[in-house]
């Protein structure tokens, strides 16, 4: 049983539960929360406090596809899995983890039955391309986004049996280009899985939380551009009130697959992510031409450089006029 969320019980009442006067099934049950509440809780600590400061004196500039040092101390980085080193791969994914675990979408339990620390840096594929946000003056990750590569070893047809599923694929059992029709001529190796979109919990103020937002945005829109083979079409699942926003806010047309299924099996880390949260849609989106997505990149970068920056946002969205259709399972 996996508990959601690490308010649920009182970890130290749990543990002095007298076995005898709750019965052993219930007395065990209680026990297994409360070590399961203080192994999250020591991993959320213990990432919150890790810093990437020093991670671009390890990485030569020519292994990112994007880069942006600001002036209000943030530092956004686009790169690919092979070209992060071990130690800051290990840090990315403990940020992860530690955001989905007080989300309530990872599982707990799974993670102190796994003895992880992190989420497993070899479940990353080589050419998964990965989007952090830091503080510039303490190095913690702030936002993160993945763009997910396909695990076809060679570039399959979008309807080819044999291709290797995205994992939004997977959790609702169906092949999104049999309800989004590909563009002509387009291989999984031209398909990226938007996942993990994800700001740190600790940062709570409106226009901060804004910004990072934003250079994610532009990180994917950079990361996109700078694909050898490019990017045709974005993969993955939103719930309409959060994520999908995103989507919209950078001008893209979002076809939304209604009425699925989505479940993960008890022993898998993020099968909470769709029972513990709202509706979650597959959505297929084709991306325009490269000259338009230049354009919203430049444009995501004179929003982050206006003095008014939610006003700013709100032109980008008149301006770029994304657009959401709806195609049934």
């Amino acid at each position: 049983m996996c508990h959601p969320t690490l308010a649920a019980t009182d970890p130290s009442a749990a543990a002095d539960v007298p076995r005898g006067g709750l019965g052993v099934d219930r007395a065990d049950a209680m026990l297994a929360v409360g070590a399961t509440e203080r192994f999250t809780r020591d991993i959320i600590g213990l990432h919150g406090s890790l810093s990437c400061r020093r991670l671009l004196d390890h990485v030569p500039p020519d292994a990112l596809d994007h880069l942006a040092v600001r002036g209000d101390g943030l530092t956004t980085l686009a790169i690919r899995t092979r070209d992060l080193p071990h130690r800051y791969a290990l840090a990315m994914q403990g940020f992860r983890l530690a955001q989905y675990l007080q989300l309530g979408w990872a599982c707990g339990d799974v993670v102190r039955s796994s003895g992880w620390f992190c989420e497993p840096v070899s479940a990353l594929g080589p050419n998964d391309v990965h989007v952090l946000t830091l503080d510039g003056a303490t190095g913690r990750i702030l936002g993160y986004v993945c763009l997910a590569s396909s695990r076809d070893e060679a570039p399959r047809p979008l309807l080819d049996p044999a291709r290797a599923p995205f994992p939004v694929e997977t959790a609702h059992g169906l092949n999104v280009f049999e309800k989004v029709a590909p563009l002509p001529g387009t291989t999984s190796h031209e398909v990226r899985e938007l996942k993990r979109f994800v700001r740190a919990r600790t940062v709570t103020d409106k226009a901060q939380r804004l910004r990072i937002t934003l250079e994610l945005l532009l990180g994917v829109a950079q990361a996109v551009l700078a694909s050898d083979p490019p990017v045709r079409t974005l993969v993955g699942d939103v719930e309409e009130k959060v994520a999908l926003r995103h989507l919209l806010l950078a001008g893209l047309e979002v076809q939304l697959v209604e009425h699925t299924t989505p479940v993960l099996p008890g022993t898998d880390l993020m099968h909470l992510a769709y029972t513990a949260r709202g509706e979650v849609k597959p959505f297929v989106s084709h991306l325009p031409s490269r000259a338009d997505l230049q354009l919203r990149a430049d444009l995501l970068t004179q929003t982050l450089a206006s003095p008014d920056l939610f006003a700013a946002t709100t032109g980008l969205g008149e301006h770029l006029h994304g657009a959401t259709n709806r195609v049934a399972a």
